[in-house]
């Protein structure tokens, strides 16, 4: 699968699947296409079943789709995060009728945001077109690759940010979609070093010196597996005088639950809780090809979490790096152990100005949220006011969930510092975001996003993700984050 972007000065009819996108139609007449149009424009009937449209449905976030000769007309709402979904729709209305070859024509009313809204819409189309469709055979997997040409136009900042963006955003989807015979924690490390290309500092850090180290709660987790643990480091920008943000993902690249085994049922959906270090690799990436200003480090514990002979059993203890001692009441709560290492690890490391952390942590949280948003705890209310904001402005919603002593009480254990899992079922989401506050020095801002309920998308879905994805990986966080981070 691929995408190409050219640039044309003229149009004609050889020139299949033309969408046009105005905001009324007496905009097509300004756009001296080589097309006799006039004809329709004359036509009563046609018109006003166009215009009841505009002002009937387009208010309900629809879109028109008419066809004139091989041109379909698309009126659309001025409205920036509308436009997105625009595109996708698009995307998801033709996407089995069109060539390879497609041409886009934007109406130049648009004023100053005219450039803006257009690269919205492209950027909404080609995340729509999005497939993982690695492992189909030859004749199959080039079903999708389309060239995208655009009328009129010259290569402009604002796409070339939403390509990279999208980069970013189809990276994170190609992570979480490959399997796990291919994707391990030593292969996944081996993948990220190649990033290093596109200008991140990239430090890997392998068993001997996870051991050195004392990060023993991740290496509880990954003591079952064949396959060794990773963690790895990238860092942007940084600078002596300014603190970075700090972003932590879960990667636990296969989780049958360990000796604490997962029902069959299901499990395969496990290819996908390592989610969260998907969105810190797909927000480090964007980061690097944007060139963002700001300082910023990404950390990733990958790990296998399997049953063995080795493996980890309920009732045993570790001393984790921060010096807490932990009971494993429960091998299948171990997303929190690995995040309990990797947070000490970098607030020892880095001087925080804040610490963000993604897992697809708790089923809990699907109980509570559904697919429609991810769980949001923190210990900060100006970092949860700015992330619930750049979660609506991006349609990656997030819920905020309390933190209390009354929550913190249930992890307390009599054999050891803290539990992994509270002495009741009930409020497990919050639970699992109180074990992990354990680890974050209180001086620092935390925000811990669960989004278990929100990193894959099925077809029965009907959430905001249906709308921008095709079913499967999500990528959900990385434009949030950059949102969050950069505005953009």
């Amino acid at each position: 699968m691929s995408t190409s972007i050219e640039y044309l000065n003229n149009l004609s009819y050889k020139n299949n699947n033309i969408v046009i996108f105005v905001s009324k139609l007496s905009q097509l007449k300004s756009l001296n296409l080589p097309f006799d149009l006039q004809k329709h424009l004359n036509n009563k009937d046609f018109v006003n079943r166009i215009n009841k449209t505009l002002y009937a449905e387009i208010n309900n976030h629809n879109t028109l789709f008419d066809s004139i000769v091989n041109i379909k007309i698309c009126l659309v709402k001025l409205n920036q995060n509308y436009l997105i979904e625009t595109g996708a729709m698009v995307c998801d209305k033709f996407k089995f009728k069109f060539d390879k070859n497609i041409t886009f024509v934007f109406a130049s009313l648009f004023f100053s945001k005219y450039r803006l809204f257009c690269s919205d819409i492209i950027f909404g189309f080609l995340l729509k077109k999005y497939n993982f469709n690695k492992y189909l055979n030859t004749n199959r997997s080039h079903l999708g690759d389309i060239l995208l040409n655009l009328y009129k136009f010259k290569p402009f900042k604002e796409l070339k940010y939403k390509t990279n963006l999208l980069y970013s955003v189809n990276y994170c989807k190609d992570l979480v979609s490959e399997p796990s015979n291919i994707l391990n924690p030593v292969s996944y490390a081996k993948k990220c070093i190649d990033l290093k290309k596109i200008g991140l500092k990239v430090k890997i850090l392998d068993l001997n010196r996870l051991q050195k180290i004392g990060m023993n709660a991740l290496l509880g987790v990954s003591s079952g597996s064949f396959n060794e643990p990773r963690v790895v480091i990238f860092e942007w920008n940084l600078n002596k005088n300014k603190k970075p943000s700090i972003l932590v993902g879960k990667g636990v690249t296969f989780d049958t639950g360990g000796i604490s085994l997962k029902p069959a049922s299901g499990m395969e959906e496990m290819i996908f809780d390592m989610g969260g270090s998907a969105v810190v690799v797909g927000s480090m990436i964007n980061a690097a090809l944007n060139k963002y200003n700001q300082p910023l480090v990404g950390i990733i514990g990958l790990v296998e979490n399997m049953p063995d002979g080795k493996a980890q059993r309920p009732g045993d203890i570790v001393n984790s790096l921060s010096g807490q001692t932990i009971e494993v009441l429960n091998t299948d709560a171990e997303g929190r152990l690995v995040l309990a290492d990797i947070i000490t690890y970098v607030q020892k490391k880095y001087n925080p100005k804040q610490i963000i952390d993604f897992a697809t942590l708790t089923g809990a949280i699907m109980i509570a949220l559904g697919t429609h948003r991810a769980g949001l705890f923190s210990n900060n209310n100006n970092l949860s006011q700015k992330l619930l904001k750049a979660g609506e402005t991006t349609g990656e919603k997030v819920w905020r969930l309390p933190l209390g002593n009354e929550y913190d009480d249930e992890m307390n254990s009599t054999r050891a510092d803290i539990k992994n899992i509270g002495s009741t079922r009930y409020g497990g989401s919050i639970q699992a975001a109180q074990f992990i506050q354990r680890f974050i020095k209180k001086e620092i801002p935390w925000a811990h996003l669960d989004i278990a309920g929100v990193t894959w998308s099925m077809k029965s879905n009907k959430n905001s993700f249906t709308k921008l994805h095709s079913p499967g990986a999500t990528a959900f966080g990385v434009r949030l984050m950059d949102q969050f981070l950069n505005g953009k």
